[in-house]
């Protein structure tokens, strides 16, 4: 064949193009991969490990209880683990010991984010509450210590048949292939890919629909949603998708000076938010297998209060859309898809996405059944779709099958174990019934969250789909639906605005019902019109009423988040009051200045997040935080003439010996975590009286529960008060 002819054969077949694209990577990237060797430890290194620790000893204390425990040695990597006090100390439930960990590893084979040293790469793995310092006075230790001569002595390779190939050019391509902006690129170009793919033959006014709908969707999260914390322990959990691109190292070499990681997580849910339009869209494409509806759910997305609300917060539920559709689309593309070429891509492809997906949120475990399901589904939203192919199912339910039990569930008990367990229970059924007919605590029937009109669509999709015989496309809709709502009625949240964000699990299914009620709305129309018969005996429906009423469906949809617009914008809580007053509070407070806290019964450190920021790919912390955790006796240690004894060893050192820069905040964990019948906790009202300080800023708010972790007994109505107070260091001779 002439290679004129092969040109152009290629350029008018892209899987194929894709697919030697893909071939070729792999060639180049082969010989990467493979190289072979990594350095190790030798045995007989441990007196020159323990030099590392001068002047700390094995048994030594490091700060505040936590103590130099002992050492181990894995191939080429450090373990050192300090041994903390047993939790019984911090939260009255007896416990072992608690233990962190500082891992040393070659300067070319630490893990994402470590600090560089002359010879070594330094990562904290495991940091619990109140080992910070700990933590830090080890590693300044390590760092006077480090010559950079450690790995040039003695150096020994590893090679052979099973061991971890950690070579620097393989971790490097590893932190390249891993990182978020490759990431979610690589995942943009899936979705256009796909998108391009089921808009061949469309008409062009949905080509152009689809741009608005991108577009307008992303103008109107970049305009109405809030960026604030929404989601529950917004200052310990940190969403995958934003430590992807917080820890990788294209951003960190694209942006100068400091990356701030709340401001990473909001903006990388924002990103992924604005791509759900085209998400959903090839996913209703594939599944219902009709253009029209596809848009329709593309558009309803864009404008869907409950959607729009979390666009900009740390909700996992928005990332979680976007990559669960995607994955959808691959399973059905590769099971169902006419080109062979593009279907092997699919199934080659979805591996990935697919464990993204159980690592945004574990409990997506939810979608096994439902991806198994889509095989079986052969039917759209009016016709019969392409058969499926036998072997490319039997291996696509191979493969979702492996990673689903090989990592999801794995993932899911190390997380979610014990809820798991507790949600297994007639009182989660008892209390799903209560919440799918509640106006107030079911988000898609509370006319305040959700637009009645779609609800209505909806509703009339699943009737029209059970009428019309499109019996698996109901069945797999519906109780999709309902699957995810009864699974969710494990936690009822005391504020239907927290219930709101437990049901964006819910809307895809209820989106794709409405696009489903959306087309059979237009069949009833198109058929009254052609029948010429009077609606309810009274109004014939013209080709002009006709427009209207469709004009008019649309108009509602896309007013809609106006008509919604204070429940998206919604933020006078508790919580998010809180996370907005401590983020003001970054400038006011100096960089290297000590800033105490009481954290309750939480792991929540508020200004430790709000401190923490990437520069050059090195993590870094704004300040030093001290953090006061509700004591075992409920805080009754904080009367008395000996109360500071109560405090934690690096709280009680910093107010006999202050720092000259030193700061107080009392914050939300005062009125919320607090001994029972409290007006508010011991360890706050001690702290408030115990050196000269002055307010430099507060909040005065009536309260109003958002996330009731971290309310307790606290009541709506109750007058709370949040504020953050500078030590005067320069009246502390006086005392």
């Amino acid at each position: 064949m002439p290679l004129g002819a092969c040109t152009v054969r290629f350029a008018r077949e892209p899987a194929r193009v894709v697919l030697a694209a893909l071939a070729l990577a792999l060639m180049l990237l082969f010989p990467l991969v493979c190289r072979a060797g990594i350095p190790v430890i030798a045995p007989g290194r441990e007196a020159e490990i323990l030099a590392l620790f001068q002047p700390h000893e094995l048994g030594d204390s490091l700060s505040d209880g936590w103590t130099l425990h002992s050492f181990s040695v894995d191939a080429g990597t450090i373990h050192v683990w300090i041994e903390g006090p047993p939790a019984s100390e911090a939260n009255g439930q007896d416990a072992e010991p608690v233990y962190a960990e500082l891992r040393l590893d070659h300067p070319d084979y630490g893990p994402l984010g470590s600090r560089a040293l002359p010879g070594f790469a330094v990562s904290a793995t495991q940091v619990p509450p109140g080992s910070q310092a700990a933590i830090d006075a080890l590693e300044r230790a390590v760092a006077a210590n480090d010559a950079g001569e450690f790995w040039a002595r003695d150096m020994v390779y590893a090679e052979g048949e099973g061991e971890v190939l950690r070579g620097s050019s393989r971790r490097r391509l590893v932190q390249l292939l891993t990182d978020g902006v490759v990431l979610i690129s690589l995942l943009t170009l899936s979705l256009l890919a796909l998108v391009a793919r089921k808009l061949a033959g469309a008409p062009r006014w949905v080509v152009a629909a689809l741009c608005g709908a991108v577009l307008g969707g992303a103008l109107l999260r970049v305009w109405l949603s809030p960026a604030v914390a929404l989601a529950p322990w917004p200052y310990s959990r940190f969403l995958v998708s934003a430590r992807l691109l917080y820890e990788g190292p294209v951003l960190a070499m694209a942006h100068e000076g400091a990356l701030w990681m709340t401001e990473t997580v909001l903006t990388s849910t924002l990103v992924l938010a604005c791509l759900a339009p085209l998400a959903v869209y090839v996913h209703a494409r594939y599944l219902l297998d009709d253009h029209r509806a596809a848009l329709v759910v593309a558009v309803v997305v864009g404008v869907l209060p409950l959607h729009l609300r979390f666009s900009h917060s740390d909700a996992a539920f928005i990332p979680s859309i976007t990559v669960s559709s995607l994955v959808f689309t691959l399973v059905h593309a590769a099971t169902r898809e006419r080109s062979a070429a593009w279907a092997w891509i699919a199934l080659a492809i979805v591996g990935f996405p697919l464990a993204l997906m159980f690592q945004v949120r574990p409990l997506n475990i939810m979608y096994y059944p439902l991806l198994v399901a889509t095989a079986f589904v052969d039917g759209g939203l009016e016709g019969e779709k392409p058969p499926v192919d036998r072997l490319r199912a039997a291996l696509a339910f191979v493969l979702i099958t492996g990673i689903t039990f090989g990592l999801g569930v794995p993932w899911l008990l190390a997380d979610f174990g014990q809820q798991v367990s507790e949600g297994l229970s007639l009182e989660t059924l008892r209390g799903a019934v209560e919440v799918i007919f509640s106006p107030r605590m079911n988000a898609l029937l509370n006319p305040s969250f959700t637009p009645p009109g779609f609800t209505a669509l909806a509703v009339l999709g699943a009737v029209d789909l059970w009428r019309r015989g499109r019996a698996r496309l109901f069945l797999f809709l519906v109780l999709w639906l309902l699957g995810f709502l009864v699974a969710h009625a494990y936690v009822i949240p005391r504020s239907p605005y927290m219930q709101a964000r437990y049901h964006l699990h819910l809307v895809v299914p209820y989106m794709l019902l409405v696009a489903c009620g959306f087309e059979a709305a237009l069949r009833w129309l198109k058929a009254r019109r052609e029948s010429g018969e009077a609606v309810a005996g009274r109004v014939v429906i013209t080709a002009k009423l006709e427009r209207g009423l469709v004009v008019g469906l649309v108009a509602y949809a896309l007013a809609s988040p106006l008509i919604h617009l204070g429940f998206i914008r919604a933020v006078d809580f508790n919580d998010t009051q809180e996370f907005l007053f401590v983020h003001e509070q970054r400038e006011r407070i100096p960089e290297a200045c000590t800033v105490i806290e009481y954290i309750g019964d939480t792991e929540d450190v508020r200004f430790e997040r709000v401190g923490a920021y990437m520069d050059a790919g090195v993590r870094s912390q704004r300040w030093t935080v001290l953090t006061i955790p509700m004591a075992a006796d409920g805080d009754d240690g904080f009367e008395g003439a000996d109360a500071a004894a109560a405090l934690p060893e690096a709280v009680r050192a910093a107010i006999e010996s202050p720092p000259d820069c030193l700061y107080w905040y009392a914050g939300l964990p005062c009125w919320g975590t607090k001994p029972e019948g409290s007006h508010r906790a011991p360890a706050c009202e001690f702290m408030d009286g115990v050196l000269p300080m002055e307010e430099v800023a507060a909040l005065e708010r009536a309260s109003r529960v958002y996330d009731g972790n971290l309310a307790e007994d606290l009541e709506d109505g109750t007058p709370i008060r949040f504020s953050l107070s500078r030590v005067r260091t320069e009246d502390l001779g006086a005392r």
